[in-house]
């Protein structure tokens, strides 16, 4: 996966998020409702539920909300253009 995802990162400026965890953060987000990116980052933080659900060691940092942000817009939007979104529901094409 991380190859595919290789060419949506840029080598400057903060690291950006390893394209396995990007998804992951999103169902806690939802099934907790938590209403907004900062507010998961936050939860990130200090919530070990949320850590082991998204892959996060105890001694790793949480990301930037803006890093956050921008790479999981950029990931939509590959996908997005990419056709990979249709899996998600076959009947349509």
């Amino acid at each position: 996966m991380s190859a595919d995802f290789a060419g949506l990162y840029s080598r400057l400026g903060r690291p950006g998020i390893p394209p396995e965890r990007l998804p992951r953060a999103l169902p806690p987000q939802c099934f907790y409702s938590v209403c907004s990116e900062r507010q998961l980052m936050e939860r990130l933080e200090f919530d070990l539920l949320f850590r082991w659900f998204v892959g996060l060691w105890m001694d790793e940092f949480v990301w930037d909300v803006s890093v956050f942000s921008k790479n999981r817009t950029g990931c939509c939007r590959a996908r997005w253009r990419s056709g990979s979104w249709r899996s998600c529901w076959p009947g349509r094409r």
